[in-house]
């Protein structure tokens, strides 16, 4: 059986995937090309030190902090950016439609990303942004 932590990065992941445009990795290199709907990189972050419970009964705490990266590349500056725009609330969507990730964590956090465009030589401007998610979950070992 799968451990906890990867049970909540493929959960994450669908949830990602139930979005109806862009393309949804994990894991992925950089990417050479984007598609015109846009792409959605999860990456599976860092986790925080473990918490165990006084007395050394349960399970252990944990806090994952993974990473959502989005690209687009497609059309002029306003184009872009309201397909950036598009997609980021598709992922707000997505997450707050059940924060648990059915059953699995306590709950997500995140906040606005971090929003960078790249100029590209012969060719459209990239927006990326990153965002990142905190998870917090409770697993039977420290390694989650």
């Amino acid at each position: 059986m799968p451990s906890k932590t990867e049970q909540i990065l493929v959960a994450l992941q669908s949830a990602l995937e139930a979005i109806s445009d862009p393309t949804v990795e994990r894991n992925s290199a950089v990417p050479e090309k984007i598609p015109t709907s846009g792409l959605v990189v999860l990456r599976d972050g860092n986790a925080d030190d473990p918490e165990h419970p006084l007395g050394g009964f349960g399970g252990v705490y944990c806090r994952q902090d993974v990473e959502i990266e989005i690209y687009v590349e497609d059309g002029d500056a306003p184009s872009r950016d309201a397909t950036f725009d598009t997609l980021l609330q598709e992922i707000g969507a997505a997450l707050d439609a059940d924060p648990t990730l059915g059953g699995l964590a306590f709950g997500l956090t995140y906040g606005r990303p971090e929003i960078d465009t790249e100029a590209v030589i012969g060719g459209p401007a990239i927006k990326a942004g990153t965002l990142i998610i905190a998870i917090e979950f409770e697993a039977d070992t420290a390694l989650g």
